[in-house]
């Protein structure tokens, strides 16, 4: 397939103005799992109020596929985009081929084939079960048909989640990191085993009776749909002396349905191999794929074109190299949140391997294998508080404020609104679907408050919107139905949603999770110590969400003591690693960052002081600094300087943030000096970075039928593009 069809217009005849233009603000995401440790997100923009036809019509596919969206029009477009993957053929060697032309020209897609269990290599026989990972690069500048003109070393990303789709991700953002990073870089985002677009799909919820195709893919979301829907009554893990219970009955039933559909996959089970150490492995085989690729570059069809075009044959890759380091073989990575532990398993695996690694927001190797991720939360309240702080100091730019307040007189406001929900829930109408829905304590609590702290710039003022409107009893006027009309129709999916999250995230304890009650609540009641928001985290499926998982994990490709929780030796590594973190991270702390920076030999870190989860929470210059010059050039910021071994006082690189809460870029910019200048548009590339980071955090916190979902969704996209 050589473009993307839309209907029945083909994507290389629309004129490029085009696909750049965004979609329209009528519609919302419909992303079902709750994903705590996925930042990177697929924003839908809001431009112009009317399209043409044509223009709605390419916009609408657009949107659709990076939101998950179901399509219930009479076009095909999701359509397309699912059987696109599908029309690829699966091969144990690299083969690019042109794809999602809606996207852009420069994409190239393959589907490589790697063993499931890697005891069992492919090569032995060919009855063994395979994994089919999907792949798509961004190509750099330059290209041509010779592979010998690709990057050493392509840059692989990944979101986060676990379960967070890189092949989404480089769909959308790609072109932001090239100009953020250099038009030198071939980016290749992947979706991990289990993930996305890569077969088999760990999915708990498609039956082994349902029919192939999107009818059985259709069948198994509706299930799940109803499932999700017939469980938020219940509310937080707090919410009821019973809800607790309940909660850990619905986790325990998921488990039992997951265990149903491995048991009939039997040893071609993606459940049993679909840890991380696995999906590190599989990073290796993209290395050494793509090594066996670059190297193919005297096929017949090449010299053809060197006979034809000499400078094709004198054409050398470049991609910003000191000339110290090869990074041939080397894996180039970017992984935020989840992401980070991905890369720091590779890095534990496989230390001679190790090109370029930034590790942003970093994940505690030792809290994450534990039966509950307690500690992450600990910077969660004191990132809060600065919502009352920014508030007062934004006066009537906060519609929260009141003329006179002081940071406490908003706090005691809030209060009073959230003990107003919790006594008596909000009745609101929702005008498109002619249905009655609740507000209660709980959904604000869940999606306003603990969904904000991911990125505070952008979403404290939409946050202050809508406690305005609670305030007043106003909350009926941004209601919006969930569709669900439009979903018993012509449903059509780009991706469907799987339980990979659970998948990963279960297998990768250290021990299986099977507790009571009361030691549930006994867990509960020490992560309610580190923060008010344990409620929240700890119902979170890689937490109460793996109680009662019972599918062993098998062969894994790495052994305990191996694993960077676990390995008490320094971990010398090819090349130094660069972590990432905030000074006040909601999820995954600055301590833990620098717990994990101990673990790596001349392992280096940048703090950035912000407020957020990854540094792409807010824009830094000097961020933005480092990170090309590491990744670029080979330049490693200063390795830190503890006072003590078991002290984390000491010295390291700090970067400054440009802006906070209801602050324009533009005026924080001009009154930092002192910062390190980047180019205008690469601080664009990494607001636009952000902007995905905070409309899917936001969208992944609200459960499908949440009646402020659509109005959450919709104000962040206004609000999240590059502030001028």
């Amino acid at each position: 397939m050589n473009f993307q069809t839309v209907g029945t217009i083909p994507t290389r005849q629309i004129p490029p103005t085009l696909l750049c233009l965004t979609a329209p603000a009528v519609l919302f995401c419909s992303v079902l799992q709750t994903s705590p440790l996925s930042p990177l997100i697929i924003r839908r923009d809001v431009s112009e109020s009317v399209f043409s036809p044509l223009r709605n019509h390419i916009l609408r596919a657009r949107f659709l596929s990076r939101f998950h969206i179901p399509n219930d029009g009479p076009t095909s477009e999701s359509t397309e985009l699912w059987t696109e993957w599908q029309d690829i053929t699966p091969s144990e060697k690299l083969s690019w081929q042109p794809c999602f032309g809606i996207y852009g020209p420069n994409f190239q897609c393959a589907r490589l084939t790697v063993p499931m269990d890697y005891s069992r290599p492919l090569n032995e026989s060919a009855d063994h079960p395979k994994v089919h990972l999907a792949l798509i690069m961004a190509m750099g500048a330059g290209r041509t048909q010779v592979p010998s003109t690709y990057a050493k070393a392509p840059l692989l990303i990944n979101p986060g989640g676990p379960g967070g789709s890189g092949v989404r991700l480089a769909q959308v953002r790609a072109a932001d990191l090239q100009l953020l990073l250099g038009a030198q870089h071939d980016i290749i985002g992947f979706d991990p085993r289990g993930v996305g677009a890569s077969t088999p799909k760990a999915d708990c919820f498609a039956s082994p009776n349902s029919p192939d195709g999107v009818l059985g893919r259709n069948v198994a979301y509706m299930n799940r749909l109803t499932w999700t829907i017939s469980g938020q009554e219940i509310g937080l893990t707090n919410s009821s002396n019973v809800a607790l219970t309940k909660l850990s009955a619905r986790s325990r039933a998921i488990a039992k349905l997951c265990r149903r559909v491995d048991e009939s996959e039997g040893d071609r089970s993606i459940f049993r191999h679909m840890d991380t150490p696995n999906s590190a492995r599989d990073m290796l085989s993209i290395i050494d794929a793509w090594d066996e690729w670059r190297s193919e570059s005297k096929t017949s069809y090449s010299m053809q074109l060197e006979a034809a075009d000499p400078s094709v044959k004198r054409q050398k890759p470049h991609y910003g190299e000191n000339g110290k380091t090869d990074l041939q073989g080397k894996l180039v990575y970017w992984g935020f949140s989840y992401g980070t532990l991905l890369g720091a398993t590779f890095a534990s695996m496989f230390p001679d391997r190790v090109g370029r690694i930034v590790l942003d927001g970093v994940v505690h190797a030792d809290h994450y294998v534990e039966p509950t991720w307690k500690g992450s939360i600990v910077d969660a309240d004191a990132i809060w508080d600065k919502f009352f702080v920014y508030c007062a100091e934004a006066r009537t730019l906060c519609n929260f404020y009141r003329t006179g307040d002081s940071a406490e007189d908003i706090r005691q406001r809030f209060s009073k609104t959230l003990s107003l929900l919790q006594e008596q829930p909000a009745t609101v109408l929702l005008p498109d679907t002619n249905l009655p829905a609740l507000v209660t304590a709980s959904d604000v609590k869940k999606s306003v408050f603990f969904g904000s702290l991911y990125t505070p710039v952008i979403g404290f003022p939409v946050i202050a919107e809508l406690l305005d409107l609670a305030f007043n009893g106003r909350l009926e006027e941004i209601a919006k139905g969930a569709g669900m009309v439009s979903l018993c129709g012509n449903l059509t999916m780009p991706v469907w949603p799987d339980d990979a999250m659970i998948g990963i995230a279960c297998s990768d304890k250290r021990h299986k999770f099977n507790e009571s009650v009361p030691e549930l609540q006994a867990r509960f009641e020490h992560a309610a110590s580190y923060s008010k928001f344990a409620d929240v985290w700890f119902g979170a499926e890689p937490n109460l969400g793996c109680n009662g998982w019972e599918i062993e994990r098998k062969n894994p490709p790495m052994r305990w003591h191996d694993h960077p929780a676990h390995k008490p030796a320094l971990i010398e590594t090819s090349f130094p690693i660069l972590f990432l973190s905030n000074t006040l991270d909601p999820v995954t702390p600055l301590g833990d960052a620098l717990y994990m920076t101990r673990k790596f030999a001349n392992a280096s870190i940048v703090e950035q002081d912000g407020l957020g989860h990854c540094t792409l929470s807010c824009v830094s210059s000097c961020t933005i600094a480092h990170v090309r010059a590491y990744l670029n050039d080979g330049i490693v910021p200063p390795p830190p300087q503890f006072k003590s071994d078991s002290s984390n006082d000491g010295q390291w690189p700090m970067c400054k943030c440009l802006e906070k809460p209801w602050t324009s870029l533009s005026d924080a910019a001009e009154e930092s000096t002192d910062e390190p200048q980047v180019d205008r548009s690469q601080m664009q590339a990494y607001e636009e970075m952000r902007a995905e980071f905070v409309a899917f955090t936001l969208s992944q916190q609200l459960e499908h039928n949440n009646p402020l979902k659509a109005y959450l969704v919709e104000r962040i996209g206004q609000s999240a593009g590059f502030r001028k």
